[in-house]
């Protein structure tokens, strides 16, 4: 019997962590949430521009996920809200493709969802009051008085807790460069899937993302060239750089540009369990490499079910394991 049976720790601040600790502060449990960040978001990452020379210092960009759909319904409603409150807006739900030498068409989809104020705004906006936070804090060992809901790639969980299955599923790694320049002067997009491109992968427009229509662009750089520079991500900026203004057809150079990594950007496939929960119920797991995923709504109903599993063992149910 746990000392503090009523008292849980999550560790990981992005949209998985937070879903998991509203659902255990909504059963009455104790929750601290925990993430070594100065803010919370996680892969929602978003950054303010500082000292660019730009007139768009202040402003959010969006370097983590670039956006989310919503097809769950227990998702979709939450979206809903988020909407109605003006945390999130819909997007598009078309975006070109283009290959090595430029823009060859637009592919439709379902509808993509962005936040004006970015991604991090939406995991901030969800935080129960009655969770509290702990920003800054970088778990290096677990409690050992009480369960602890690791929401977190897989990878780094396994650094704290061994006992977590290893998976077989690859990581691919992305650095995210931001360019921002003087002016637009790119054709009309939303954002554009790079296809048989050795630089990138992917580039959004920010501006159109954000709403504002600021000449911001945050491209995605292809995960075997990151995985070549994941400890110095400005030598890739040159490269990616010429890559977008190749793509996109841009003659001026961006008046500022940074690169962000991502060692654990997402997983080539997900389990479709929605978490993984230690037979002793003492560590859980959630995050987008469960629940089907890998999505930003996996990431969420992920998190919302080992929140509800562990709310469930503390009032004397028993669920399964995985």
């Amino acid at each position: 019997m746990m000392s503090n049976a009523r008292r849980v720790t999550v560790v990981g601040g992005g949209i998985s962590g937070a879903a998991c600790a509203n659902v255990l502060a909504a059963a009455g449990v104790q929750v601290t949430l925990r993430d070594r960040g100065r803010r919370l978001g996680g892969r929602m990452a978003s950054r303010m521009l500082r000292d660019t020379g730009t007139a768009h210092d202040g402003r959010p960009v969006d370097i983590g996920a670039s956006y989310f759909t919503a097809r769950e319904p227990e998702f979709v409603a939450q979206v809903d809200q988020w909407t109605a409150a003006g945390v999130v807006r819909p997007w598009t739900d078309s975006f070109h493709v283009a290959g090595p030498e430029g823009i060859e068409g637009v592919r439709s989809g379902p509808m993509r969802f962005a936040a004006p104020r970015g991604l991090r705004s939406v995991v901030e906006s969800m935080i129960d009051a009655r969770v509290e936070v702990r920003s800054g804090d970088d778990v290096t060992e677990l409690p050992s008085d009480e369960p602890v809901a690791l929401c977190m790639p897989v990878p780094q969980a396994r650094r704290l807790d061994d006992r977590i299955p290893d998976s077989s599923i690859t990581w691919e790694p992305v650095i995210a460069v931001t360019c921002v320049f003087d002016e637009r002067s790119w054709p009309d997009i939303d954002g554009v899937f790079v296809n048989d491109d050795l630089v990138l992968t992917w580039i959004a427009d920010d501006g159109r993302r954000r709403g504002d229509d600021a000449p911001v662009l945050v491209a995605h750089v292809h995960p075997v060239l990151s995985a070549g520079h994941l400890q110095d991500p400005a030598a890739v900026v040159p490269q990616a750089v010429a890559a977008v203004r190749r793509v996109l057809g841009v003659v001026d150079y961006p008046a500022w540009v940074d690169a962000h990594r991502w060692t654990f950007a997402k997983p080539l496939t997900a389990h479709p369990e929605p978490y993984w929960l230690s037979p002793d119920g003492r560590v859980g797991v959630a995050g987008d490499l469960w629940a089907g995923g890998p999505r930003v709504e996996a990431a969420w109903l992920s998190g919302d079910a080992l929140g509800r599993a562990l709310a469930s063992r503390m009032s004397g149910a028993q669920p399964s394991g995985r």
